[in-house]
């Protein structure tokens, strides 16, 4: 996978790699790509990657090696070409433009010729269909103008049309309910739609936002110097993710402002890998591999390292997560000046890049809503959701569970429960300190989404959580993220039954003006939404998303049900894909129901019409299945 940092390029790494002299591009011409391909990639086994450098190695070891390889092997150096010129920001070379390199003459490659508007609308097809092709961006600490971004709520409009969106739909529902007894089995669906979005939203309305003020107030009552100053412990877990994911990230936490001496770097490798070790050295870490792998998964890997060091707090990143160099001065003077402190959680942030996958460009966006507001306004209830990454934690505090919850899935949400059920506080800091990489392909957010469903529903289906001492409130806050996902996944099903069963049973209901009840929804899913996001929002590829959750969701409520467990562990960074066969059954059940309910849909409506109906009254019908038929198709028929 060709992969570069758009923003900035580590240029303090302890040795970089070192660009070929023309003699070594000479002698280099011969070797096979996969050899030219590692060594420009890595370099030498004990340094680690200069980015820049190494996609100009790897960008001439194509150039050399397109001439000797099979045509099977063209094709893919092409691609490669390709991709390092579109990360480099130079122009595309066309399949059929091949440059000439004269390694022994000292000439230099022809410049490549530009794309015609045909070969870029063909590239701009693959990549929108094929998001496998698509470079990953690698991430790089937030900016200043981007740190405080989720501070400022701005909920009055958002949450206020949402719950006039609300209403619409709520009152077409009941509606649709009220046409007949045949349909009074609907309203099941229709109280718990309403017992989830009500009451959420007055949770949201009602409580007060973050105290900036306050928060200020620690820093200055409290600031981090070399008296004052904790020592902290820096996990690092990795399992068998990319060379140049891991070590752009360990460039920037080499670079996290915090007195000498008073913070130490472990690595915790659960893939045993040599070139991680490597890597760790060369950097400078402490590297760690438990003997127990993999018990627990992610969660064994913190308890191991936990019982092994003893700082007075750790901050754990994930793989491909970049803090700023102020993460722990902005965060350990929140627990020095409250010793009830457990854990401090900072936002997970991503950015929206046109660079990027269409995936990667939603699944960012998507998550402000959450990091931004709701789990600002659940911090206000103490009901914060332990996210693992970017935060602080106390190691008095965690070690009544052992560093974390003893449990194989979403083992950061557990813990963070397991500490306010004893009597901890777990603060949310909307303030961005660490920027990270989103699923960029449909697989891989497909199994992001389907591992954050499971986490709510095993947590909602555990007799425990019901016994903790959480308020009402508080487990309220949690039930919530439950039915989220609950009534994603029943609108799969639910969701297209009015229009064709009123056609079928009821067709005097059916009046051009009911569309109006949807409108309403629609304008704050592409208006108002975008105009409320702090971050580059792209409203169509985030509906395109929604289809994904929603069969994610199925997925794992079956999963729960036949007692499947929640399958291979998949992080957005890692080079590997899940080996289970859900993705692909999913995908299966979602053609199953488009062509049942459009067949359903196209049938009912051509029968109306012979019989005399109105075209005009199942026309908004027709627009608006047409539209949820375009949100859709991309999970149908991209791979």
């Amino acid at each position: 996978m060709s992969i570069r940092n758009p923003f900035d390029t580590p240029t303090d790494t302890p040795t970089p790699c070192e660009t070929p002299t023309p003699s070594q591009r000479e002698s280099r011409a011969s070797s096979p790509p996969n050899s030219l391909f590692i060594e420009a990639i890595h370099g030498a086994a004990s340094s680690p990657l200069d980015y820049s450098e190494a996609s100009s190695v790897f960008t001439k070891a194509c150039f050399l090696n397109v001439e000797h390889a099979p045509d099977a092997e063209k094709d893919a150096e092409r691609k490669s070409t390709a991709t390092a010129n579109v990360l480099s920001g130079s122009t595309l070379n066309l399949p059929d433009s091949k440059p000439e390199h004269d390694a022994a003459a000292g000439s230099e490659p022809t410049t490549p010729k530009r794309p015609n508007i045909f070969s870029r609308a063909w590239l701009h097809v693959r990549r929108s269909y094929n998001t496998s092709i698509v470079p990953t961006i690698l991430p790089s600490p937030p900016r200043d103008d981007e740190k405080y971004l989720y501070v400022g709520l701005n909920r009055g409009l958002l949450i206020g049309f949402d719950f006039f969106a609300a209403l619409a739909v709520g009152a077409s529902t009941w509606l649709f309910v009220k046409s007949g007894p045949a349909f009074y089995w609907y309203g099941v669906y229709a109280a718990l739609i309403f017992f989830f979005i009500y009451p959420a939203y007055a949770l949201l309305s009602f409580c007060k936002g973050f105290d900036f003020d306050g928060h200020n107030k620690s820093l200055a009552e409290h600031p981090v110097t070399d008296e004052t100053a904790p020592t902290v412990d820096i996990f690092l877990p990795v399992c068998r993710e990319e060379s140049e994911v891991l070590e752009n990230t360990w460039t920037y936490v080499q670079k996290l402002d915090y007195p000498a001496g008073k913070v130490q770097v472990y690595v915790l490798d659960d893939g045993d890998e040599e070139r991680v070790a490597i890597r760790a050295r060369a950097f400078g870490f402490n590297y760690i591999v438990r003997p127990d792998r993999p018990h627990l998964k992610k969660a064994g890997n913190i308890r191991w390292a936990f019982a092994a060091t003893h700082g007075d707090y750790y901050a754990i990143f994930d793989a491909d997560f970049c803090p700023r160099p102020d993460f722990l001065l902005e965060t350990i003077p929140v627990c020095l000046a409250n010793p009830k402190v457990a854990i401090v959680q900072t936002p997970q942030y991503f950015r929206s890049l046109p660079e990027q996958s269409w995936v990667e460009q939603a699944a960012g966006p998507v998550q402000e809503y959450f990091y931004r507001l709701v789990q600002t306004l659940r911090g206000a209830w103490g009901a914060t959701v332990c996210c693992g990454s970017n935060a602080i934690y106390r190691r008095e505090a965690l070690a009544e569970v052992g560093g974390a919850a003893e449990v194989e899935s979403s083992e950061d949400m557990y813990t963070g429960l397991m500490m306010v059920d004893r009597g901890w506080q777990v603060p949310y800091v909307p303030i961005v300190l660490a920027c990270g990489v989103c699923p960029s392909t449909i697989r891989s957010y497909f199994a992001q989404q389907a591992r954050w469903c499971s986490g709510s529903v095993y947590l909602l289906t555990d007799r425990k959580f019901w016994a903790t001492k959480l308020t009402f409130v508080q487990k309220m806050c949690f039930g919530f993220g439950f039915l989220y996902y609950l009534t994603a996944a029943l609108g799969v099903f639910l969701n297209p039954l009015p229009g064709p069963l009123l056609l079928w049973v009821s067709p005097k209901t059916v009046l051009f003006y009911n569309m109006f009840y949807g409108i309403p929804g629609i304008v704050h899913a592409l208006v108002i939404t975008p105009l409320w996001a702090k971050s580059r929002y792209p409203p169509i590829k985030v509906a395109y998303t929604n289809t994904i959750v929603a069969y994610a969701c199925i997925d794992t409520f079956l999963s729960c049900i036949f007692g499947q467990g929640e399958g291979n562990w998949v992080s957005s960074g890692a080079n590997k894909k899940s080996k289970n066969t859900r993705y692909r059954n999913m995908r299966i059940l979602a053609w199953i129901m488009t062509i049942l309910h459009y067949g359903n849909l196209i049938a009912a409506v051509t029968y109306r019409l012979l019989t005399g109906f109105p075209w005009y009254h199942v026309l908004p019908l027709l627009i608006l299945d047409a539209f949820w038929l375009f949100c859709s198709h991309r999970f149908l028929i991209a791979s």
